[in-house]
């Protein structure tokens, strides 16, 4: 081995070192990341596929520096690559999809090993020597990344595209795309009652490592059925995530699903749930807003196990327009927006209040909590505001309601 390559093979050891560390990595998976979901909007409206994607970014990025090392690399494809080419592949997206990620992710890693490089010192070892190494190493594991996950991908499809399941799949796309498909035909292969009112689920865990999950999602979706006496129809989006349906005669009251939610023994399981509505239009406006209600929940620090979409439907209908938003929570609730644990109650006790129309008695009823302490705690709000509750209700109610999501941390 030449003094060159001892000073490449030392600095590659100290890189690693370096890069392996928590920060580090998070700026690779943002970088890289950042750009796949720039060039595949498919990808970055989707909360699952996201999720999927940082957790595949990430382990094959610790794997292959735990094996930079060595002169020449052996893959070893952590299970999150190929939960990812699993998710595309159920969303029914072409291999292109899984492709053109591996594409950008290519050019995002070079520009990124370039940028590494040109911060070495310039009495450190040959910057092009640098890249070479560390590009032929990386441009190696991307592309027998790809060829095997081809394999995953059309294994997956191969599975999907024949039997009773594919079909299924075939019919619930094209209902959800809009497609020209009637309600008898819609039946006759899916086996549920489309006429009916239709309650979207998103059921996920993010316990994927589990070989059952989809057991035990599609578990819980039986359950809730028998709860609601609903017809359940489900397929699988993923090697975690299941979407549903329910469909019964009558209009699914809200405060009966939660019910039956606070009864299961759902564990890790979290669900999107969107509003009942009618028909095929019902179906895929539900879902709609089930996968809203679940992009909502996987933003916040703190989510709910069980997110409804009634509740944070005006969150998600502004959520097109984050910069206007931010602006909207400071100027109405000024120092009441400050994100401190302490002022959790107060903001809590305000939109109660105002759900109630100014009502301090129904206030005390729901929270629990004496009258004097409700009227307390309003008169802190009202100081942190700056004018009354009872001024601008509608907006400071709004600004509540999105605090969570756009609260500046």
């Amino acid at each position: 081995m030449s003094e060159s390559d001892d000073h490449v093979q030392s600095w590659v050891r100290d890189y690693v070192a370096e890069a392996s560390r928590d920060e580090n990595l998070a700026d690779f998976v943002d970088y890289v990341d950042s750009a796949i979901l720039a060039a595949l909007p498919e990808l970055a409206s989707d909360p699952v596929l996201i999720s999927d994607l940082h957790a595949s970014t990430k382990a094959q990025f610790q794997i292959f520096l735990s094996l930079l090392d060595r002169e020449k690399q052996e893959l070893l494809l952590p299970p999150q690559a190929v939960d990812l080419a699993l998710s595309i592949a159920r969303r029914q997206f072409e291999l292109g999809v899984l492709l053109k990620v591996y594409r950008v992710a290519a050019a995002s890693v070079w520009e990124f090993f370039a940028r590494v490089v040109s911060a070495v010192p310039d009495d450190g070892p040959n910057r092009t020597d640098l890249l070479i190494y560390l590009w032929g190493h990386g441009g190696t594991w991307i592309n027998e990344a790809i060829e095997q996950l081809i394999g995953v991908f059309y294994a997956e499809r191969e599975a999907t595209m024949h039997g009773a399941l594919a079909r299924r799949s075939e019919t619930v796309h094209a209902l959800l795309r809009g497609d020209a498909l009637t309600a008898d035909d819609a039946v006759g292969v899916l086996d549920h009652p489309i006429r009916d009112q239709q309650t979207a689920l998103v059921l996920w865990t993010d316990e994927v490592a589990a070989t059952d999950a989809l057991a035990g999602l599609g578990k819980v979706a039986t359950l809730l059925g028998g709860a609601t006496n609903a017809s359940v129809l489900t397929i699988p989006a993923g090697r975690g995530e299941v979407w549903v349906w329910l469909a019964t005669r009558k209009h699914l009251d809200a405060d009966q699903l939660r019910q039956a939610f606070d009864q299961l023994e759902s564990g890790a399981v979290r669900a999107g749930i969107g509003t009942t509505c009618p028909g095929i239009d019902g179906f895929r406006d539900s879902h709609h807003e089930a996968i809203d209600a679940q992009r909502h929940a996987m933003s916040m620090t703190d989510p709910q196990d069980h997110t409804f979409y009634a509740d944070i439907e005006l969150a998600c209908l502004v959520a097109g327009n984050e910069r206007g938003v931010r602006k909207l929570i400071d100027r109405e609730l000024g120092a009441l927006a400050v994100p401190d644990a302490a002022l959790d109650r107060v903001r809590e006790t305000v939109a109660t209040f105002l759900a109630f129309g100014a009502s301090v008695e129904q206030t005390a009823t729901t929270l629990f909590v004496h009258k004097n302490t409700v009227r307390y705690r309003l008169a802190q709000a009202e100081d942190l505001i700056g004018h009354p509750l009872t001024d601008r209700r509608t907006e400071v109610a709004i600004a509540l309601r999105c605090w969570d999501r756009f609260a500046t941390p």
